[in-house]
């Protein structure tokens, strides 16, 4: 088991957590805990104390309790006798499924939309933050900026359950994006050039074009991937 780095402080991992009263917390909490997760905020073998993640977001247990139990699901978060929850390790074999699943579901979006078209006009703007992102390499940003994406040609698709499903499995994928890709440099730029690829196909009403672009497209990961 990798030991937490030197110095980790757990107040500072989650400062910027902000739970919004009026909506559903255990939610809110797992995607402030999933994302800590993928980029290494919380880095593998971080002790999960409910009490103080609790006390640190100001919640209670029983939302937290859920936002956890949902990233056990996920392999995310591991309990093992004597030790109690932990951050998991990268697993490979859950980031080689997972990343099967996400190829299959995203090929048949863009499937779909090399048929029924793209709304140019409510894209453009994703695609402007994603062409700042990548000119600045700035991969923090512009790994929010491909999530955006992703999840917006889900729903121009009209399958905005798609990108639900993807997200339940890719947290494996995520983080071993996030850490091989963020110190690579070039990477966002690279990754930008496979969006417009993604969409060309998409404009010439190619449907396997476009589902091989974005297989390609997601498959990067592999070529800098360890076992």
């Amino acid at each position: 088991m990798k030991r937490i780095p030197e110095g980790f402080d757990l107040a500072a991992a989650l400062a910027g957590v902000r739970i919004d009263r009026s909506r559903a917390i255990a939610p809110q909490l797992y995607q402030a805990l999933r994302q800590r997760i993928i980029d290494c905020r919380l880095p593998a073998g971080t002790p999960i104390h409910e009490s103080d993640i609790a006390a640190l977001c100001q919640v209670s247990r029983t939302p937290l309790r859920a936002a956890l139990q949902q990233m056990v699901n996920e392999g995310l978060v591991v309990t093992r006798p004597q030790v109690g929850s932990i951050v998991a390790e990268r697993d490979h074999a859950r980031f080689l499924e997972a990343l099967f699943i996400r190829s299959a579901i995203e090929s048949q979006v863009v499937r779909r939309l090399a048929v029924t078209g793209i709304d140019e006009k409510a894209l453009a703007p994703i695609m402007m933050r994603q062409e700042r992102s990548a000119k600045i390499d700035d991969y923090a940003a512009f790994f929010e900026d491909d999530e955006a994406f992703h999840e917006f040609l889900a729903e121009m698709a009209g399958v905005p359950g798609a990108w639900q499903l993807a997200q339940s499995v890719k947290a494996h994928v995520d983080r071993e994006r996030f850490i091989l890709m963020s110190s690579i440099h070039g990477r966002s730029e690279r990754a930008y050039r496979d969006h417009l690829r993604i969409l060309d196909a998409i404009r010439a009403g190619n449907p396997d074009r476009a589902a091989s672009e974005m297989v390609a497209h997601i498959e990067t990961v592999l070529n800098v991937s360890e076992p």
